[in-house]
């Protein structure tokens, strides 16, 4: 009798092992349906939220800053920076909601944060200049940023001023790594991107940006790497053009010293 008991809950057991193993897994939302959720959680929060591409700033595990540019994204707006006070209350307490918002749903559909690159470490920390949250799913990554400037983007004569809070994902960062990192890596270039103006031959017209300023370079390919031939914000001078045989493609007007 204990034998034939003994068998009996074996095969039960049996069977309940086997009905959990065959349980459908979860099945993750897209990029872009989380974006749409991101969305709709953030109008609970944000008088306005539209949407609006953006250039996705992201920090390759070796240190250098690929953009993609016009990555899907969308823009929340808070008026009333104008009077927010002397500690930044009200941009504080505005970061925090969309923080904790932004969270619920990238954690939700198993997003991670990146925080040992990527994102910054409280609202005091400027090292990114706006406050920076970095999340990524597989190849995905997506990035919170959240300005503390109050501006406005209207072109009308006193325009409404606010507190803006992005939010973008991209799947092209993988890309954008190879065709950006030769720069970078051969002109040693850290905390900066860069975009190709111009190409002649040898030579490349780059535009080089920190993360609220910026400056241009023209690179020419010698022996299979990138060197500086002149950065600068102003007009390149003549000498310099010329003696290194810049086309005039890249630098059509200079200067004599």
């Amino acid at each position: 009798m204990v034998l034939i008991i003994t068998s009996a809950v074996l095969i039960n057991v049996t069977a309940c092992s086997k009905s959990a193993t065959n349980q459908p897994a979860q099945t993750l939302k897209s990029d872009a349906a989380v974006l749409v959720d991101v969305q709709s959680s953030l109008e609970a929060v944000a008088p306005l939220v539209k949407a609006s591409p953006m250039d996705l700033w992201w920090i390759s595990p070796d240190g250098y800053s690929i953009i993609n540019d016009n990555s899907p994204g969308i823009e929340a707006q808070f008026p009333g920076c104008v009077n927010d006070d002397s500690n930044y209350s009200q941009w504080n307490s505005t970061a925090s909601k969309v923080i904790t918002t932004v969270d619920a749903v990238m954690l939700a559909n198993k997003f991670k944060v990146d925080s040992a690159t990527n994102s910054s470490t409280n609202l005091s920390d400027d090292k990114h200049y706006d406050y920076i949250k970095a999340y990524y799913r597989g190849e995905t990554k997506a990035v919170l940023a959240i300005s503390p400037d109050c501006g406005s983007t209207m072109q009308t004569d006193n325009p409404v001023m606010y507190y803006s809070a992005n939010f973008g994902y991209t799947n092209d960062y993988q890309k954008n790594y190879a065709s950006q990192s030769p720069y970078l890596i051969d002109l040693n270039l850290k905390d900066v991107i860069v975009h190709i103006q111009k190409s002649d031959g040898e030579f490349r017209l780059l535009a080089v940006n920190y993360r609220r300023t910026g400056h241009a370079t023209i690179a020419k390919r010698v022996g299979g790497k990138w060197t500086d031939v002149w950065s600068g914000q102003d007009l390149i001078s003549c000498e310099v053009r010329n003696s290194n045989k810049i086309p005039l493609s890249m630098a059509p007007d200079c200067y004599q010293p």
